[in-house]
């Protein structure tokens, strides 16, 4: 399905999302810490095929400014980093959001920026271009090009923020890179595996076997892949993480899941089955608090014949499944 009104959303979030039906309006949350940011409870429930036209894209209007791939900071969960767009082929934006006090400041701006992954560190991983890795402290200085390597992809941060993992073709033969701050490769790596999370030496990722792809744990002692829970191929997973020392949390077209290590049970925090919401990425907060900020991409008739395109970040606890969008407009 094509997206009349991707020209920004393609660069924020770097593929074509939609779909999912929406649980009912919740008691508004009370802010702990009373900042000035509008919480709003999500929408009740609908569900409605979308109107295609002849072209095969969807009759819809963009909201401004969209909102994308929000990141909790690791050391800090009343912080995370995000991109923001204002207009269709403008710049994009990278911002860092405290909670809290509701300060929301600018990290940077280029015309295509990807992917924003706050480290323990304090840096702030990228892709400019979607070609090169660009690393900067959340302050907006030290902006560093990593290296030369060019289409890295599937990066993330482990060993607390001491290395990156990144996914490099040459070739066509896809390549696993351990590299250091400097940018420098320490270790090619025997395991293909996708965007990640790390906690506690080990790393909850998507991981491929002969028979698909699998979200699973690796131990980077020894580079192993465990894969836990399988996935179609055409149905991957957008990102996992993990929730606490026991559960890994990721997002797909389906919804949002959990697996416990301990019981190896499969938990659905919140489906969506319909073609007209989905969760496009998520971030667990590492406090242990099952807080979740989501990218929440929807479809709403404003009108009965004005449809518009939403792309904002919400916040859902996972405790109890309640759910409210950030006011960030």
């Amino acid at each position: 399905m094509k997206h009349k009104h991707n020209g920004v959303l393609t660069v924020l979030i770097g593929f074509v999302i939609l779909s999912a039906c929406r649980q009912e309006p919740m008691d508004e949350m009370i802010d702990p810490c009373d900042a000035n940011i509008i919480w709003t409870p999500v929408p009740p429930d609908t569900c409605f095929s979308l109107p295609i036209n002849g072209l095969g894209y969807v009759n819809a209007t963009m909201h401004w400014p969209v909102m994308a791939n929000p990141h909790y900071c690791p050391f800090d969960a009343k912080k995370f980093v995000y991109l923001k767009g204002y207009n269709q082929g403008g710049d994009v934006y990278i911002y860092t959001l405290n909670l809290c006090t509701g300060d929301n400041a600018l990290v940077l701006n280029d015309r295509t920026i990807y992917y924003p992954l706050w480290s323990d560190r304090d840096w702030i991983l990228f892709n400019k271009g979607n070609v090169h890795l660009y690393k900067m402290k959340s302050n907006g200085d030290s902006l560093m090009l990593l290296n030369s390597l060019t289409s890295l992809k599937s990066y993330f941060w482990i060993n607390d923020g001491l290395n990156i993992h990144a996914r490099w073709e040459n070739n066509s033969t896809e390549y696993g890179l351990i590299m250091n701050l400097q940018g420098e490769v320490l270790d090619t790596i025997p395991v293909i595996i996708s965007r990640g999370d790390y906690r506690n030496h080990l790393l909850a990722v998507r991981g491929y076997v002969q028979n698909g792809n699998y979200i699973g744990i690796v131990n980077p002692d020894n580079w192993q892949f465990t894969p836990l829970v399988p996935y179609n191929g055409s149905n991957a997973p957008n990102s996992v993480n993990w929730l606490d020392d026991e559960n890994i949390i990721w997002s797909n077209y389906d919804g949002i899941h959990t697996f416990n290590l301990i019981t190896n049970q499969i938990t659905t925090i919140k489906s969506t089955p319909c073609s007209n919401m989905r969760y496009a990425s998520i971030s667990a907060a590492k406090d242990g608090s099952g807080k979740i900020l989501t990218t929440r991409v929807e479809y709403i008739y404003v009108k009965p014949d004005s449809l518009v395109h939403y792309q904002r970040i919400s916040l859902l606890d996972t405790n109890t499944g309640q759910e409210w969008i950030l006011g960030l407009d």
